[in-house]
Formats: structure tokens, C-alpha cells, sequence
């Protein structure tokens, strides 16, 4: 598969991921600048067939993007739930190496073989644990500890994205547009953050100079290191 087949592929089912639309479409072009080959590594796999809307299908996504960049470029993906990646394995290619376990750990061993490889890692995604929007914080803590556990083998150009992180802030509405919503000014509240999973995650990124390169739904950073 070439990569303009990836993208017509891409184009074809891009409707379907709703909120995550946008993201994925600005992860693979920043994908696209990177030379192969591409490694993607994610948390959290896919565990129902075809539900584009729900869970995202990004282990789907990967295998179909790194097949078309070739060169030994791959994906790894871990989940803890067995049902979860026996379901995974059903749909995706032998370009992805499936794992059951906990995530901190895997990403912890893997992080050691990669970095005697001199393996580089375009991309981390970042999904494993379930968002409680009523309670976020323990999810947020869990990929922050997944963030931990990768930091000595990312690069300027790894981009970490995690999913169900919207930004939040305080709103007002629109002395223009009577039925539109703005963020307050800055100073006058706390300016806009980062929400859900990648809460811990942003307030990292923030205090180590990492910078936001996309926030939708999720939210992608580069230059952790």
C-alpha cells in the first residue's frame, strides 16, 4: 500500500471517528515529515470490530498507515484486557505485535529494549485506561506514569499523543455572537488546560518545555526531550 492509498482509505472512513477526525488526520501528516522507518507504539488496543466512534479503531489506523511507509515500520500495542486483544488480533496485520499486560510495565521493558536498539519511536498514543469524566484523575495519573516510563527514549520529534483529553476552561459567552461561547481572558480566571486523560500529562509537558502541537478531542506534544 502506498501511502496515497492511506490516504484514500483514510478519507473514505475519516467520517466516522467524529471527534477524533481532525487529530488523527494531524497526526499522520506530522507522521509523514518523519523518515521510516515509522514505529508507533500505543496503550490501550482496539477491542470492538468497526466502532470507528467509540474507541477511535487507532490500532486499525496505525497498522494500515505503517504498511504504507513500509521499511520495517511497525506498530506495538499492549492492553491488559485479553478479550480486548484477542479481538485485536482478528483485524489487524501481522505488522502489529499485540500484547496483554499492564501498560507501565510493558512501556517500562520495551523502553530498556529500544533504548540498546537505538529504536526511535515517531509516535506514542496513549489509551490504556478507561476516562471517568466525574473522576478523571486516577486515568490522568495512569498515563502520566506511562509517560514516566518512556522518557528517556523520546526525542524532539516523538509526538505523544493521548486520547480523551479536550481542552477546558472557563467560558463566556460572545458579546458578538449572542449564541456563541469564548474563554475568558486570561488573568482574569486560570487560562485554558488540558482536561481528562492528559490532565498530569500537559502539566508535565508545561514544566518541561514540551509543547502542544494539536488539542481536539486529544491532544498531541512534541519536544519532551
Amino acid at each position: 500500500m502506498e501511502n496515497l492509498d492511506f490516504y484514500n482509505w483514510f478519507d473514505k472512513i475519516s467520517i466516522k471517528l467524529e471527534t477524533r477526525k481532525d487529530s488523527f488526520y494531524q497526526i499522520f501528516k506530522y507522521l509523514d515529515k518523519i523518515p521510516e522507518p515509522i514505529t508507533i507504539v500505543e496503550t490501550g488496543c482496539l477491542r470492538i470490530k468497526d466502532n470507528f466512534s467509540g474507541d477511535g479503531q487507532s490500532t486499525l489506523l496505525f497498522d494500515k498507515y505503517t504498511q504504507s511507509r513500509k521499511n520495517n515500520s511497525k506498530v506495538y500495542t499492549v492492553d491488559i484486557n485479553p478479550s480486548a486483544t484477542k479481538v485485536c488480533s482478528e483485524i489487524v496485520s501481522e505488522n502489529v505485535s499485540i500484547n496483554t499486560g499492564d501498560s507501565v510495565k510493558y512501556l517500562n521493558t520495551l523502553s530498556k529494549e529500544f533504548f540498546k536498539n537505538k529504536t526511535d519511536v515517531s509516535l506514542f498514543y496513549l489509551d490504556s485506561f478507561d476516562c471517568d469524566w466525574k473522576s478523571p484523575y486516577q486515568s490522568a495519573q495512569h498515563h502520566l506514569k506511562e509517560l514516566v516510563s518512556i522518557k528517556k527514549i523520546l526525542n524532539k520529534q516523538t509526538l505523544v499523543v493521548v486520547d480523551d483529553s479536550p481542552i477546558i476552561g472557563y467560558l463566556q459567552q460572545s458579546n458578538v455572537k449572542k449564541d456563541t461561547l469564548e474563554f475568558m481572558k486570561p488573568g482574569l480566571v486560570p487560562s485554558p488546560t488540558i482536561s481528562g486523560k492528559g490532565s498530569l500529562v500537559h502539566e508535565y509537558a508545561v514544566h518541561t518545555g514540551a509543547k502542544i502541537l494539536f488539542s481536539n478531542y486529544q491532544t498531541g506534544w512534541v519536544g519532551f526531550n
